[in-house]
């Protein structure tokens, strides 16, 4: 469990870093990607400042013809694609690299069917005496600024996976380093009780050698045993409690060791039910079992005869006289449902999320009279835990309860869907 609790915070830690990793990555490609544009649109905007002064009108259009052959006979290149349109947009002029040949600012792609081109773009009209002679546009391919972005989210999307796997170990680490106080004051808190569940046995064991040297004396005087008869009810309870103490203890302790193989359910439960139908018979209930699987679970068998012991055990003590206790199974792709049902009391809706709860009784009156610590559940849960299984209740109040619980198959009779 402990070791789940890391693998979880450690994912946790992960989600969170790549979270941000992608949010903060994102961002920087964002204002990377405007940062371009910006200086981009900069530069085209002082190469048309430059070329501007250039231009002459000549027959009423504009023309860069000899500034084009200065710029030839220097041997000069021309660093983007500059454009001369007259006033109704037609193209007139082109020199350098082949732009966009449209009228626009900002980004501009070719049309469909040519050659694939995108450039940034930047425009101005050329007015003389207050007459519109025509448009000077420059143009820059966003090639470079493109592929740079592209660079950009390959090299955030090729550091995610490492940084992934770094802070996953990095993370587990931690959480180990966390968790370890906690660990130990839950392991420190198991072993209290489970010694003082050991050290309840002992003056429970002298109260009850005394008890029955004290009842001879009675029956020896014919006094009345009343008395005697209390003090052994509350020892039989106590040490119920310090039993139950001592055994989920040992089933929560992580450390503890105990055997784990397999376990053919049929002859588990109709051993129990063997030992059950004489008490039931006392009380006038009916213990039937049902369709029992011979299935073979993986588990301990102290444990699980503890869980389904409980379980009866808790019918017993809510099923009155002429009531009727069920046992069933059921076979899924890979667990044992075992399912035990009563016609008992039932439990109110509001409690049915407590049930399993340490010490938690649903008739607190009822239950004194019926004895029993409060553990008995709980147990079944601690147990049905540990053995990576569920345990679920349905109830309706005066109409009995069905507990069911899964218990793994073997992985060899396990039916894959």
């Amino acid at each position: 469990m402990q070791k789940w609790m890391r693998v979880k915070l450690a994912l946790f830690f992960m989600s969170i870093v790549l979270f941000l990793h992608v949010l903060g990555a994102g961002t920087s490609i964002f204002l990377l990607d405007k940062g371009l544009r910006e200086n981009m649109d900069r530069s085209l905007m002082e190469l048309l400042a430059e070329i501007r002064p250039s231009v002459q009108i000549i027959e009423g259009r504009p023309s860069l013809k000899s500034w084009a052959e200065t710029v030839k006979r220097g041997k000069l290149k021309i660093p983007a694609s500059i454009q001369l349109y007259d006033a109704g947009g037609r193209l007139l002029e082109e020199y350098g690299p082949p732009g966009v040949p449209r009228l626009g600012n900002g980004r501009l792609e070719s049309y469909p069917g040519a050659v694939e081109s995108r450039v940034r773009s930047w425009n101005e009209s050329i007015v003389r005496q207050g007459v519109l002679f025509g448009h000077l546009q420059v143009q820059d391919s966003s090639r470079q600024k493109n592929n740079a972005i592209k660079q950009a989210i390959y090299a955030a999307l090729l550091v995610m996976p490492f940084l992934g796997a770094l802070v996953a170990l990095i993370g587990y680490w931690f959480a180990s380093v966390a968790l370890t106080p906690i660990e130990e004051g839950v392991q420190l808190m198991r072993r209290f009780v489970a010694d003082a569940g050991h050290e309840l046995n002992t003056p429970v064991a002298i109260i009850s050698a005394s008890l029955e040297t004290l009842e001879e004396v009675l029956r020896e005087h014919n006094l009345s045993q009343d008395l005697t008869d209390t003090i052994a009810k509350a020892t039989a309870r106590m040490s119920e409690l310090a039993s139950d103490l001592v055994f989920l203890a040992r089933v929560e302790d992580p450390m503890s060791a105990y055997p784990i193989g397999p376990i053919k359910s049929k002859g588990l439960i109709e051993d129990l039910a063997g030992v059950y139908d004489p008490l039931a018979s006392q009380k006038n209930i009916r213990l039937k079992l049902l369709h029992i699987d011979d299935a073979e679970v993986v588990g301990n068998a102290e444990f699980l005869r503890r869980m389904l012991s409980n379980l009866l055990s808790n019918g017993l003590r809510y099923t009155d006289p002429g009531g009727e206790i069920t046992i069933s199974t059921e076979l899924t792709p890979r667990y044992l449902d075992i399912h035990v049902s009563d016609t008992g009391m039932g439990i109110p809706p509001e409690s049915l999320q407590r049930v399993f709860d340490r010490f938690y009784r649903v008739d607190k009156a009822r239950s004194r009279l019926a004895g029993g610590a409060g553990l008995g559940l709980s147990i079944v849960k601690a147990v049905v835990e540990a053995h990576g299984g569920k345990v679920s209740v349905a109830s309706e109040v005066d109409r009995g309860s069905t507990f069911t619980v899964s218990i793994p198959l073997s992985r060899r009779v396990q039916v894959m869907p």
